[in-house]
């Protein structure tokens, strides 16, 4: 099957059943193969924008649950109760901060399918995923429980290996995933952390 098809798919499949990204089948197939969310979870989405992560993981977190979305975008309102949105660029932010103002200890799960604007300048695309890479990993480990699991977009790029050497000591276990639903021409993968140290 050609790849466009594919892409088309995925993208008629997001509009038809109300998902506002085609995204939100990464995020599908990594809960059915690792079931990092559970009912009553905290989640921390980064990279949020436009939601379509944010409405699979309200539904999975479940009305005993809260989610909570961050981007340096606007991010349109959503049905979910249990959904808190905040726009914000996450290299500023405060996780103690935001940790207190929900009044919540820790997040039981943080998901981020965060990338950068592309340049098309090798270099300088590499530098900015690796900036928000380490702005991620820091948000993670000041604001990630013991036990908690991580999902994170990555790109085949010079730092690739280093990123996932780098989280293993603080994780049970780190996974390179790379789902159906990503592009076929992409070198996005997600990896797949479970058991923060």
């Amino acid at each position: 099957m050609p790849r466009r098809v594919v892409k088309d798919s995925f993208y008629e499949k997001a509009k038809k059943e109300g998902f506002r990204a085609r995204s939100i089948y990464k995020l599908e197939e990594i809960q059915q193969r690792f079931r990092l969310i559970k009912p009553g979870d905290r989640v921390l989405d980064l990279g949020a924008a436009p939601g379509s992560w944010l409405q699979a993981e309200s539904t999975l977190v479940g009305s005993t649950g809260l989610v909570v979305g961050l981007d340096i975008l606007p991010i349109l309102a959503l049905p979910g109760q249990n959904i808190v949105l905040k726009q914000g660029d996450i290299r500023g932010l405060d996780v103690g901060a935001l940790l207190a103002e929900l009044a919540i200890p820790s997040f039981d799960v943080v998901t981020s399918d965060i990338a950068p604007n592309l340049s098309g300048v090798r270099e300088v695309d590499d530098a900015h995923v690796l900036d928000l890479y380490e702005a991620v990993v820091r948000v993670v480990r000041g604001g990630l429980k013991k036990g908690g699991n991580f999902v994170v977009k990555v790109f085949f790029n010079p730092e690739f290996r280093d990123m996932a050497r780098d989280l293993r000591p603080l994780f049970s276990t780190v996974v390179i995933f790379k789902p159906k639903a990503s592009r076929g021409v992409s070198a996005e993968v997600y990896l797949v952390c479970t058991g923060k140290a």
